[in-house]
């Protein structure tokens, strides 16, 4: 399972007049979000149940999936994510197309959220990372140093609640973060053998500033971290980094023009997630 398959537009057997029909009944304040957020369910809940692994708690997902669309702005706090996926999945059962997973949502507290946000983004830039470092593909190694410098950033968000006695505080998160960190090291192995220079772009976790300097500018996208490099540039070890890496790149523009004309679904353990709130199974796989 792919994660690109969740980001391809909505597909032609999406029961669209349901949506339209369900966001004019329930349209938590925004008729046209509300439809989004009833196309993007039927199109996951479709995927899920067609994705039959054993291994692959898909409520666990799902519950994290809907935790993360009601953080936004968009929606009213006042919503009950458990009675707004019961009413969805309700009203959508009289489609024949739509099979239902019979999962029981909860809320996860922003804290928790915001760590699975981190674990999210991580495994998700590690997925498109291994993908491309193992097709070798020279025409997108220069976006392994973005990949690679989103995980630096995440990763030095939030590697500070493993470090000493943070770590028993945190045991589930820090047993997640640790297996990232082992998935992601093993690239480190990849990107020194022979073969294209991904060396010059590839960050390791270990040139990566473990403070909080790093922690109040990211937002997600490559985009959180411009403000960022004018003093990582000068002030931190990892100026040094993007000098070296960012000098490559540049050698790169100026010397070859041609240069310039590319989930699995989450694994989810198989925890109840109405018995572990905020649970911390959340990762890509990779292709």
């Amino acid at each position: 399972m792919s994660s690109k398959e969740i980001e391809k537009p909505i597909p032609t057997n999406t029961a669209l007049d349901d949506c339209d029909k369900y966001s004019k009944i329930h349209h938590y304040g925004n008729v046209e979000k509300a439809k989004r957020l009833c196309n993007n369910f039927a199109r996951l809940n479709k995927f899920l149940v067609t994705n039959n692994k054993s291994d692959v708690n898909h409520c666990n997902f799902l519950n994290y999936w809907f935790n993360s669309e009601f953080s936004q702005t968009c929606y009213s706090e006042n919503n009950c994510i458990r009675d707004v996926y019961n009413g969805m999945d309700t009203y959508l059962q009289d489609n024949d197309e739509y099979t239902t997973l019979n999962c029981e949502l909860c809320k996860i507290n922003n804290d928790k959220l915001n760590k699975m946000n981190k674990l999210f983004n991580l495994h998700k830039n590690y997925s498109k990372l291994n993908t491309i470092i193992s097709s070798k593909s020279e025409q997108d190694k220069k976006e392994i140093l973005t990949l690679s410098t989103q995980c630096c950033a995440h990763y030095s968000d939030v590697s500070y609640l493993c470090n000493g006695d943070n770590e028993n505080k945190n045991p589930e998160f820090c047993k997640k973060l640790n297996d990232f960190k082992s998935k992601y090291d093993e690239l480190n192995k990849k990107v020194d053998k022979p073969g294209p220079d991904f060396y010059d772009y590839f960050i390791k976790l270990s040139e990566c500033p473990n403070n909080k300097i790093i922690t109040t500018a990211v937002t997600g996208s490559i985009i959180g971290l411009i403000p960022l490099f004018g003093v990582l540039y000068k002030f931190t070890p990892m100026g040094q980094v993007f000098r070296s890496k960012i000098g490559i790149m540049n050698n790169d523009i100026n010397n070859t023009d041609e240069d310039m004309t590319n989930i699995s679904l989450m694994g989810q353990d198989s925890d109840n997630i109405s018995s572990r709130q905020g649970t911390y199974n959340i990762k890509y796989q990779s292709l």
